[in-house]
């Protein structure tokens, strides 16, 4: 398994509340099956501007993030960053386990 960080952007192009809004709850229950599934650890967003922070693990990045409703409508781009663990809370190695 590969863990990432993901930071996402929301596009300046959004002039759509409506679309946002839809997409945003369409994102909100795609990353329940994440949590659901135990491949998301965190997700949330960044504080005064579009976008949020997802850490993950999984197999398939791209499709994961082309998968996401946000990058489907155009509101979301994401900047991937893959790590390996070197250390964590004794709490989270479960979650690291391969």
């Amino acid at each position: 398994m590969r863990y990432y960080v993901l930071e996402g952007t929301f596009s300046t192009k959004i002039t759509d509340e409506t679309v946002l809004q839809k997409a945003i709850n369409e994102h909100l229950e795609y990353l329940k099956n994440g949590f659901n599934d135990g491949s998301i650890l965190v997700s949330g967003p960044k504080v005064g501007t579009g976008g949020g922070i997802i850490v993950v693990k999984c197999k398939d990045i791209d499709k994961f993030c082309n998968d996401d409703p946000l990058v489907k409508a155009g509101v979301q781009e994401y900047r991937i960053s893959e790590f390996k663990l070197h250390d964590c809370q004794s709490y989270l190695k479960d979650w690291f386990k391969e």
